[in-house]
């Protein structure tokens, strides 16, 4: 228990750090290298306890569920059908990329699923987890995905912005 408490403590200073320097979702990010920098030096090797796990879905959970408001949901009814139909590509694109990845990497197929799966990074890491399938190899996917595109949005909107008819 001791050397998960030493993790958190890593965990809280590194996304600190992250969130100070003003990186995209440093907080997360900071935490994840920080456990990681102290667990690839140090050889530590620990499970993290379940009621742990349970405390940050269900704090993340509230996070959301607190994000949303009366104009959210008239927004997502108004834009529902372009949703699902975004939607409904990125599962197709996904189903395609799990099956590469299930061939060219070896990955198992539930962890390739969710690797590239459209979804939040907590909620399918999370859901990695409570599944059994290779956890750290899904929040490597979505880690990657998830910085590409904050790298990359700001000049996609700059481009959109440009190239398309303004009403």
């Amino acid at each position: 228990m001791t050397t998960f408490l030493l993790l958190i403590a890593c965990g809280i200073v590194g996304g600190l750090l992250f969130f100070f320097l003003h990186i995209p979702g440093g907080a997360m990010l900071g935490a994840v290298v920080a456990v990681l920098a102290v667990k690839m030096l140090g050889h530590v090797e620990t499970d993290t306890p379940h009621l742990f796990q349970l405390g940050a879905q269900i704090a993340i959970g509230v996070m959301v569920g607190n994000m949303m408001t009366g104009g959210t949901l008239l927004e997502i009814r108004a834009m529902a059908p372009l949703m699902f139909g975004s939607t409904a590509l990125l599962v197709v694109a996904g189903a395609l990329g799990a099956w590469f990845i299930c061939r060219s990497a070896g990955l198992d197929a539930g962890s390739a699923i969710l690797a590239t799966s459209p979804g939040g990074l907590q909620a399918v890491v999370g859901m990695a987890s409570d599944l059994g399938t290779n956890a750290p190899a899904v929040l490597a996917f979505h880690l990657v995905r998830l910085y590409t595109v904050l790298l990359l949005a700001p000049l996609l909107g700059w481009l959109l912005h440009r190239l398309l008819p303004h009403s």
